[in-house]
């Protein structure tokens, strides 16, 4: 009777450890299907545009557009601001995106100006403080350090400034070519400088 006992207490036992097993195994498991699933929040990607504004007439009225093909390359994720965020973040325009909402002008400044011209504009921004940004822009083959200003808030920053494509990057070539190609409409007077507005959102 005594050995009776003892098996079914041997059976007993075995049967709540092996339950006890499967119960730690499921637990862990669980814990591992956790970690595995658990992913860190993605950033949302951040948006941006340029626009352009040219001059031309006596008057100097003015032209604008933008580009439809900009890349935006090493921001800094981890910075407490967005301005902070794009300190020596760099920056590709593809001029042949031209796009001024008029096909026909986008013709000519394609075959004109910028096929005159050597590569596209490229560059990166400095340091973003009271204000004011320096910005290495390069264009026609050559780079420049130019001042620009911002204002900033937590979800966007807005750069303006202005650049002069004869005095700046030796673009007569590009000029004098688009300027005898829209002479008649502009009045005979093509302005070579042009006013630059970015802005950035996250």
């Amino acid at each position: 009777m005594k050995k009776i006992f003892l098996t079914f207490s041997l059976v007993g036992l075995l049967a709540v450890s092996c339950g006890q097993k499967k119960e730690e195994n499921k637990d862990v498991k669980n814990a591992e299907t956790t970690e595995q699933t658990t992913e860190a929040p993605q950033q949302k990607e951040l948006s941006y545009s340029l626009e352009w504004t040219a001059f031309k007439t006596p008057a100097k009225v003015g032209v604008k557009g933008s580009f439809d093909d900009i890349k935006l390359l090493d921001v800094n994720k981890d910075a407490s601001s967005l301005a902070e965020s794009l300190t020596n973040a760099k920056f590709i325009v593809v001029t042949s995106s031209v796009n001024s909402k008029d096909p026909e002008r986008d013709g000519k400044l394609k075959a004109e100006f910028f096929a005159n011209m050597v590569g596209n504009i490229n560059g990166s921004f400095g340091t973003f403080k009271d204000g004011v940004v320096k910005i290495n822009l390069t264009m026609n083959g050559i780079t420049k350090e130019k001042e620009f200003k911002y204002t900033a808030t937590d979800s966007s920053v807005k750069i303006n400034g202005s650049i002069d494509v004869l005095a700046d990057f030796t673009a007569d070539k590009a000029f004098n070519s688009l300027h005898e190609a829209c002479k008649a409409l502009h009045e005979g007077k093509t302005w070579s400088d042009v006013e630059i507005a970015v802005e950035i959102k996250k």
